[in-house]
């Protein structure tokens, strides 16, 4: 059948006036954009316990593509490699006071990349073993026996050779980074590769918040993985919501490090929030009529935040790639973010209280910081 072009018009008016007279499904919240920033695509973990290596792979591709305008794919496992090198080392200095295993913070990521460089995914020697097979256990083992050897036969000749059997381990399970690489037909290692990122490591600090501590004043994480006892810049915590707004309104990404609480998440529209009463949507009886508004959040005391930053230090938290500013239909103001450890670029809206209430840490760079902020941090 053929239709003619008076068809053709007359369908398309037709669809426009049904469009101006059905209403749009009404929302809680609306959320509409302030700011945005450009960041790569979510990728899966590459071994069980590494989501510190994807968030701190996904900064610094962020912050590649701020600084050279150019997308990156970074290899994740070339990071946890380093990271393994690094805690051979302080293992052997501190005579075992840490266990070998894969676990750690977002700020080991800089870490090894100041120390080894890094590499992209086609400059990563990959291992033929599943990194989440059932026996990917037997690595740790294997490198924590090796060091432990070590420690106790200090002045033998096993010593001599230990980095051998440390490295052997380390490839055939998880691969190494390669000595040298071509990436768009230019030659590298991973120590000019990062040299032509224009990333510089001394960029790049953690900031929390805990009022037990002296603020402004760098302080221990005391929390699972920080098995370097990697200090942060301590801060009041209406100052973590400043300085991510800061970092965003600037252009730059921050990684958010704490407790994502499903319970306060309003899925319908990806918010994150501490409401003072009930969730969006949930009635307190069959006869209340929903006002198709945001919620009151909850004021979220210093002796709350503390309480629950003090729990959140003993469990497995989340991370999430901050990289954007949105608002509702009250001009409420939230952060936007994306979970890091998947695959899907998963996002959240966080609303201040949240981010009061759930934030452990955050690494960003020091040049997006409130210039009062950085002053009182010394920086």
């Amino acid at each position: 059948m053929r239709i003619n072009n008076s068809t053709v018009t007359f369908l398309v008016v037709f669809l426009m006036l049904i469009a101006a007279v059905v209403p749009a499904q009404e929302t809680f919240y609306g959320i509409t954009s302030i700011k945005k920033i450009s960041t790569t695509p979510t990728k899966d973990l590459k071994r069980q316990g590494s989501c510190w290596s994807n968030a701190g792979a996904a900064l610094l591709e962020a912050e590649i593509l701020r600084i050279e305008k150019k997308e990156v794919d970074l290899s994740e496992m070339g990071f946890i490699h380093g990271s393994y090198l690094q805690k051979a080392d302080f293992y052997l200095k501190s005579k075992g006071k840490i266990r070998i295993k894969e676990d750690g913070i977002a700020s080991d990521v800089i870490k090894s990349f100041n120390e080894f460089g890094m590499v992209p995914e086609v400059g990563y020697l990959k291992s033929e073993k599943d990194p989440f097979a059932a026996d990917a256990g037997q690595m740790d083992a294997i490198l924590e026996g090796t060091l432990r050897m070590v420690v106790d036969k200090e002045n033998g000749n096993f010593s001599e050779r230990w980095k051998n059997i440390f490295d052997g381990a380390l490839l055939g399970y998880i691969g190494e980074p390669m000595i040298n690489f071509k990436y768009n037909d230019v030659d590298f290692t991973p120590k000019s590769f990062a040299e032509k990122s224009g990333l510089k490591a001394s960029d790049y600090i953690l900031i929390s918040s805990d009022i037990t501590k002296e603020m402004n004043k760098p302080f221990v994480l005391s929390m699972k993985g920080n098995w370097s006892d990697e200090k942060a810049f301590n801060v009041a915590p209406d100052e973590l919501v400043k300085l991510m707004k800061s970092s965003v309104e600037k252009g730059f990404p921050v990684i958010w490090c704490g407790d994502i609480v499903t319970k306060m998440v309003f899925a319908d529209e990806n918010i994150a929030l501490v409401p003072a009463a009930k969730m969006p949507g949930v009635k307190a009886n069959e006869t209340e009529v929903l006002v198709k508004e945001p919620v009151t959040e909850k004021v979220i005391s210093p002796a709350e935040r503390q309480e629950k930053y003090t729990t959140a230090l003993k469990t497995d938290l989340g991370y999430m790639l901050v990289f954007g500013l949105n608002k509702d239909k009250k001009n409420n103001e939230y952060l936007l973010a994306k979970k890091v450890c998947s695959s899907g670029n998963s996002e959240l809206n966080l609303s201040e209280a949240y981010i009061k209430l759930n934030t452990v840490y955050l690494l960003l760079n020091k040049n997006s910081l409130p210039a009062d902020i950085k002053t009182k941090l010394g920086l």
